[in-house]
């Protein structure tokens, strides 16, 4: 078993490698976890066509449907009509009994270039003030800037800790005062850009590092020795094996 130390540890999209990803049956399986030492998990949501924040990651749903429709271009009843491997695409609201007790939730909120920004936020707004939502740990992760300003300026969603994901040379290269300007309070990083002074120096300005998406066991003992905090990985419960 791993020595995770003071480092949390994620299951990502619940717990892709073991369980459904973006599930609630996959979530089920991830709070199962919990008494082995899993600290949460983390997720993607997206809006379809009519305002609904859909618990999903792809663009389209080939992979997990074998529908080449996009998610942007669906009703919330088309959506229901289909299937992922005999299971129902969730909305956030519907997963949220199944979020309960996790230490840390990474939501990352998907975009492209035809997202509708207003309508996007108007959604977050309505799902995650005043609702059962808004009491969980929560860390909405975006690598979209312009969504981070849109949060930033928010008057009720800015309040919401959010962090900055980087999955490119060229981005962690400005990383840490990006997330600052942005009011960002963590980096979450593609863990094969990450060294041990890059930790150190995200924490000498006070942003702790969230590493994914890590399956490799050499790699998580390594990132564990760097200090980095967050480990999210596909295989939860073989990191947790004793």
């Amino acid at each position: 078993m791993i020595n995770f130390r003071d480092t949390l540890l994620l299951g990502h999209r619940g717990a892709r490698g073991e369980a459904l990803e973006n599930t609630f049956s996959g979530f089920q399986y991830a709070q199962n976890l919990k008494s082995k030492g899993l600290s949460g998990v983390e997720f993607d949501i997206q809006l379809n066509t009519d305002g609904h924040l859909l618990v999903f990651h792809d663009d389209d749903l080939q992979r997990m449907c074998g529908r080449q429709s996009r998610v942007d271009q669906l009703t919330l009843t088309e959506i229901q009509c289909q299937r992922q491997f005999g299971q129902p695409i969730m909305t956030l609201a519907s997963i949220a009994p199944a979020l309960s007790g996790f230490d840390v939730i990474e939501l990352e909120i998907k975009t492209h270039n035809r997202t509708n920004y207003a309508v996007l936020v108007e959604a977050l707004d309505r799902a995650l003030i005043n609702t059962s939502l808004a009491s969980l740990p929560m860390v909405l992760t975006s690598f979209d800037v312009a969504l981070h300003h849109r949060l930033q300026r928010h008057k009720r969603l800015s309040h919401m800790p959010r962090g900055l994901l980087i999955r490119t040379p060229e981005a962690l290269a400005s990383a840490t005062n990006t997330a600052l300007q942005l009011g960002c309070i963590q980096l979450g990083v593609h863990y094969p850009l990450l060294t041990q002074s890059i930790i150190k120096h995200s924490h000498r300005y006070g942003l702790p590092v969230s590493a994914w998406t890590v399956n490799d066991m050499s790699a998580i003992e390594q990132l564990i020795k760097w200090e980095t905090d967050v480990i999210i990985t596909d295989f939860p419960s073989y990191c947790l094996l004793p």
